[in-house]
């Protein structure tokens, strides 16, 4: 079985689970990306096509690597790497 085909069925199978109330393209973004990329991703974006100002962007990429630091230490703190 190829790794495309091991994606699909383990999208399949999520889909499927009766508890499950993800979208398609929630679980997507899960299988590929984090959340919080994916937000600075688009923020981005919409930085280069004017939606957003400069300061709303800098607020969004503060609180990214804010977030990402907490959770690298929370791991490393987890594992007793700390």
């Amino acid at each position: 079985m190829s790794v495309m085909e091991e994606v699909k069925q383990e999208i399949k199978d999520e889909m499927i689970e009766k508890n499950n109330d993800r979208g398609l393209l929630d679980i997507l973004a899960e299988k590929a990306i984090s959340r919080k990329l994916l937000v600075w991703i688009i923020s981005s974006i919409f930085l280069c096509l004017g939606k957003i100002s400069s300061d709303e962007w800098a607020a969004i990429s503060i609180g990214y690597v804010g977030m990402e630091g907490f959770a690298d230490l929370a791991v490393k703190w987890k594992k007793g790497g700390g």
